[in-house]
């Protein structure tokens, strides 16, 4: 169990059992709060079939009324809550993982569903303190058709549009090809048929391996912009008219740009790992700029607490709540990028960015990775260095800025560095040796090769 949600390998540390375990948990949650009707979908991978057999099961035992939405996009699931008025949600999905994971994300009335609720779920588990019941299953067929009519109903395109939708072999393929269907222009779906082994790419978009054949098509072909998806079509890659691959914050960076011309004044929510010019970007344009944690399930929530009605994260997640519903709809972020296009055809291209790395995954032990983190911050507080904590470690220098955290969904380390020169960046990576040198024995290798 993570931060904001279940996720876990197949057969390894997630069993069928499991996920009738964590319907019986959710369902008996939902009792106490009398709470009746939930919606459940799944992806694409090969080990959702039986998970979504067993949550129903578990959710039907403990009284509760599944309405089943079939395969689709977490997208969806969020959707089908919002339209049909449900009390709430749980989507069966690996997310951006390797195909060997498999999970849980779950929503609540319309808030995400994470942290000590998740850990509720466990300690019900552990118990079995379990509420029974007699259930029911209520095949959806009709909530697919209205959201790809809601989706599109806001937007008009030019007819001379080129788009690459690569799908990446997951399960936004249906909606894709519908959407395509119902817009000018000229698109090409990459990857589209559904594959739960992923054969062509890894299912994360914002990493430039896995849509190297996305960045080759686009540019050899002329093609104006292409878009990535993850296997639940919660996240957004962009790829350029030259074929680069554009951080999820420059994204945001033309998303508040233009929607602060819309909105004056209006707030904009990035996570921890964005760089400072993009909250520099959005004050010059008269907005507000709110720093939050990294995920999902927190931003949603720092959206509803300040009204917010646009946020983003490095990991291509983008919330709009102007025109849309405010959660994670990575089908809905590329047709927003669609609007912004049509506008500007290189609204996309010569985006200025300066010295930033990557964000920088170090394979670390799921219980060593927090006290690491911790160990940094108390040698952080003892130099009365100029930090924040609110995620991690995010340290200021005169020369840049550095953040240490820790993954919530790999077991990982994460780090980013942003430097106003070349130069800056050697000292910024020179001080990050010094914290970490003592937990990463090849740190300096690490940096070295970013």
């Amino acid at each position: 169990m993570r931060e904001y949600d279940i996720r876990g390998i197949f057969g390894e540390n997630l069993f069928e059992k499991d996920a009738y375990q964590v319907g019986r948990a959710f369902g008996t949650l939902m009792a106490r709060e009398k709470l009746k009707k939930v919606c459940v979908g799944f992806d694409c991978r090969n080990s959702s079939n039986v998970l979504l057999f067993n949550l129903i099961k578990g959710l039907k035992d403990s009284g509760r009324e599944v309405t089943s939405l079939g395969l689709c996009h977490t997208p969806m699931v969020y959707y089908a809550v919002h339209k049909l008025c449900l009390e709430a949600g749980v989507m069966i999905t690996g997310s951006h993982n390797s195909p060997e994971y498999n999970g849980f994300k779950f929503m609540l009335g319309f808030d995400p569903f994470y942290g000590d609720e998740i850990k509720m779920l466990g300690k019900i588990i552990e118990q079995q303190d379990f509420i029974d019941g007699n259930g029911r299953e209520i095949i959806q067929n009709k909530i697919f058709s209205e959201y790809i009519s809601d989706i599109l109903c806001e937007f008009q395109f030019q007819d001379d549009i080129k788009v690459a939708w690569d799908v990446g072999n997951g399960t936004t393929g249906r909606a894709i090809r519908s959407i395509v269907a119902s817009i000018p222009g000229k698109h090409h779906v990459i990857f589209g048929e559904t594959d739960g082994n992923f054969p062509n790419r890894l299912p994360d978009p914002t990493v430039a391996k896995n849509v190297k054949y996305l960045s080759k098509f686009v540019s050899h072909n002329g093609f104006d912009i292409g878009f990535a998806f993850d296997s639940d079509g919660d996240r957004l890659g962009v790829v350029n008219s030259n074929g680069e691959l554009l951080f999820s914050d420059q994204i945001l960076e033309v998303f508040a740009t233009d929607f602060l011309k819309k909105n004056p004044g209006a707030q904009i929510i990035a996570d921890v790992k964005s760089r400072n010019s993009l909250f520099d970007t959005i004050r010059k344009c008269g907005g507000i700029a709110l720093m939050e944690r990294v995920g999902h399930s927190f931003i949603k929530m720092r959206m509803k607490a300040s009204g917010a009605l646009l946020a983003g994260e490095m990991s291509g997640h983008f919330f709009f709540k102007d025109k849309w519903f405010g959660f994670d709809d990575g089908v809905y972020a590329a047709l927003r990028c669609l609007e912004i296009l049509c506008q500007d055809k290189n609204a996309f291209n010569g985006l200025a960015y300066g010295f930033v790395t990557p964000e920088i995954r170090i394979s670390c032990d799921e219980e060593k990775k927090f006290k690491i983190v911790e160990s940094v911050r108390d040698k952080l507080m003892k130099e009365n260095a100029n930090f924040i904590d609110i995620d991690g470690v995010r340290v200021s220098m005169d020369n840049g800025w550095w953040i240490l955290r820790a993954s919530n969904t790999q077991n990982a380390l994460s780090l980013r560095i942003e430097s106003y020169s070349a130069d800056a960046m050697k000292e910024l990576k020179n001080a990050i040796v010094f914290y970490l040198q003592e937990h990463i024995r090849n740190i300096d290798d690490i940096l070295r090769e970013e």
